[in-house]
Formats: structure tokens, C-alpha cells, sequence
């Protein structure tokens, strides 16, 4: 019998901003990295993001080389079942929280984690951000929901993505437009990474979203 992932919670990293704590808690943004990479990779992004949240940086459900992934690459278009079990492992932890979790930020293969949260329950997040991730493309039994309730996205990502070709980036713009309220930064000249100006219309769509709290 194949035990189902789970999440780490001995590696779990929060990090709250600077200065007093509230009376209540802050809701809780997730932090989802790469492919291998680890729990302490996104954390790096927080003190550029508005205090309004809390931000708590999960590791991945799968060893991969020196880090760790949430699922085996590259993912087999035809077959959803191990990017379901690693969203099922988030869901767990997020419904063991005792503060609302309010969005994920995904990177690459985070990125695609933190969209399919939102394919499997529509109002699972109030937002998310998909920083050089696309969703799997498949259709889910979520997305007609999805489309209903079009939660605000984030969509991060550069022109020179050694992962994207014209078409890719033409059927992910396509899904999000359809499926979410899209805010796209697109960085002509950059690769698979995240740059100053990302971080910056990060912390803005953050801060709009904390102001309609």
C-alpha cells in the first residue's frame, strides 16, 4: 500500500513582516517553490511584500537531487495523479491551520501546484500567483467552477523562458484569461526567474488584495 505525501511540518518556514503582532492573526500566504529547490528558497521574497500577511514556505512532498519537488519531471501530461496527491498533501495542512490561508505564490512548479489548488476547490484561495508556471493541461472537473468564480491571478513570467515556447505562453495566457482575473507581468528579455520589477508588481496585486480584505 503506497502511503500518501504528506507535508513536512518540521520543515515548515514562517515568516511574519517586522514590527507588533496583531491582536488578530494575519491570514497566511503560501509559498511553493521549484523543482528542486527547498522550504527556504521564496522566503527571500517576503521582505518585499506587504505586512498585511503572514508567509509560510512548505517543501516540496518528493526528494529530487539536492532539494525536493512536488512531483516527479517531467509530468506526464495524461496522467494528473501525482500533481493530485501533492495538492491533496497541501490541502491537508491548510485545513489543520488555525489562521485563514488567503493565496499561494507558486514558483515554475509551484506555480502550477498553487493554480491546481484552485482547480480542485474554486475558492480554496482568495488569489494566486504563478510566477514561470503554466497549469496542467488536461481539463479538470474544477474548471467550469473556476471559470464561475475567476479568483484574481498573478501571472509572472519572462519572454526568454527557456520553458515556453510562443504556443505555451499563448495557452496559459488563454486558460488564466478565462479561468481567473488576470494580471500578467511579462519581462521581455528575461529567462526562468524572477526579477526586481516581478517583485515589485508582486508586492502591488499583494497590497490590492490585502485593501479588499
Amino acid at each position: 500500500m503506497t502511503t500518501a505525501p504528506s507535508i513536512d511540518e518540521s520543515a515548515v518556514v514562517r515568516a511574519a513582516p517586522p514590527g507588533p503582532r496583531p491582536e488578530q492573526q494575519r491570514p497566511l500566504v503560501l509559498l511553493l517553490h521549484g523543482l528542486g529547490s527547498h522550504e527556504r528558497d521564496l522566503i527571500g521574497l517576503v521582505p518585499h511584500l506587504p505586512p498585511a500577511f503572514d508567509y509560510v514556505s512548505l517543501r516540496g512532498v518528493h526528494p529530487h537531487g539536492q532539494g525536493f519537488a512536488w512531483f516527479e519531471s517531467p509530468l506526464d501530461p495524461e496522467r494528473p495523479e501525482a500533481l493530485e496527491a501533492s495538492a491533496a498533501a497541501v490541502e491537508r495542512w491548510i485545513a489543520a491551520q488555525s489562521a485563514p490561508v488567503a493565496g499561494a505564490i507558486g514558483f515554475s512548479q509551484g506555480g502550477l501546484l498553487a493554480l491546481h489548488l484552485l482547480r480542485r476547490d474554486a475558492r480554496a484561495l482568495d488569489f494566486v500567483v504563478n510566477l514561470s508556471g503554466r497549469p496542467f493541461p488536461l481539463p479538470m472537473p474544477g474548471d467550469a467552477a473556476l471559470a464561475e468564480v475567476r479568483p484574481p491571478a498573478l501571472w509572472g513570467h519572462g519572454g526568454l523562458d527557456p520553458l515556453f515556447e510562443p504556443a505555451d505562453e499563448d495557452a496559459v495566457r488563454e486558460f488564466l484569461s478565462v479561468h481567473t482575473h488576470l494580471e500578467e507581468e511579462r519581462r521581455p528579455h528575461l529567462g526562468h526567474a524572477v526579477d526586481e520589477l516581478e517583485i515589485r508588481a508582486l508586492a502591488r496585486f499583494l497590497q490590492r488584495r490585502a485593501d479588499e480584505r
